[in-house]
């Protein structure tokens, strides 16, 4: 292997593990997805990877020479698009040349998200179902404009735990007005309704399986982010129940 393809190919593979991460992607996943481009290459021996909850090193053998890279994750979310389209990636490398993998990743990160009406019109649709699961038909279109709301402010790009902070607040402390001008409300119901759309759910679970194969730095790294997430929707519920009793 030349020494330019042998740059080009560690870039790529870095290039495939900063994706997976920042979208979201577990430890395990970002090892193996890496592994898998490196062995792309038959001159290329001996890949290992060190993977922490915002940092990646990787390093692999071309004949004597000895190849590492590392790099730093600065901004990680939940990007489900993003994380098919590089297992997609991994699952067919095999089969592509260099110049091939580095349209492909060019394309995943051309990606757009979906448009933010859509994420804003999913999350009032997510809170009327629960509404109705818990048997709430006539609260149901209220929970849908408050999800709506909701959805709005989660999906800002202003910083995520002062997002966070904002929803909750504003779930909690709409129904308790439209109750105070006369609108009868289930406010327990309404509130409970629209509080999953700020659960970490992807957080807690790549927590659990990061600590469970025994990466527990990025694990507990991760729980600790779950847990800032829990105390940021108290935070929000509290301030809001607080300007409730004043």
């Amino acid at each position: 292997m030349e020494l330019e393809d042998t740059s080009r190919l560690a870039t790529v593979i870095m290039r495939t593990g900063k994706l997976l991460l920042a979208s979201g992607g577990d430890v395990v996943s970002v090892k193996q997805a890496m592994k898998t481009v490196c062995k792309t290459h038959s001159d290329a021996k001996k890949p290992e990877a060190i993977v922490g909850s915002n940092t990646i090193t990787f390093s692999f053998k071309v004949h004597h020479q000895i190849i590492t890279r590392v790099c730093e994750v600065k901004k990680i979310g939940n990007d489900i698009t993003h994380i098919e389209m590089i297992h997609d990636f991994c699952e067919h490398c095999a089969d592509m040349s260099l110049d091939q993998m580095e349209k492909a990743l060019d394309e995943i990160e051309n990606t757009r998200p979906v448009a933010r009406w859509i994420r804003v019109l999913a999350s009032g649709i997510c809170s009327a179902g629960f509404g109705l699961f818990f048997n709430d038909w006539l609260d149901t279109p209220y929970i849908f404009l408050i999800g709506l709301g909701a959805g709005w402010i989660l999906t800002s790009k202003a910083n995520r735990i002062m997002n966070i902070i904002a929803a909750s607040f504003f779930v909690t402390i709409i129904p308790i007005l439209l109750q105070k001008i006369g609108i009868h409300i289930g406010i327990e119901k309404t509130v409970v309704s629209n509080m999953p759309l700020m659960v970490p759910g992807m957080v807690m679970f790549n927590a659990i399986r990061d600590t469970l194969n025994g990466n527990y730095q990025a694990g507990w790294n991760r729980i600790a982010e779950a847990l800032m997430i829990g105390a940021s929707i108290a935070t929000g519920t509290g301030v809001a129940l607080a300007v409730h009793l004043i």
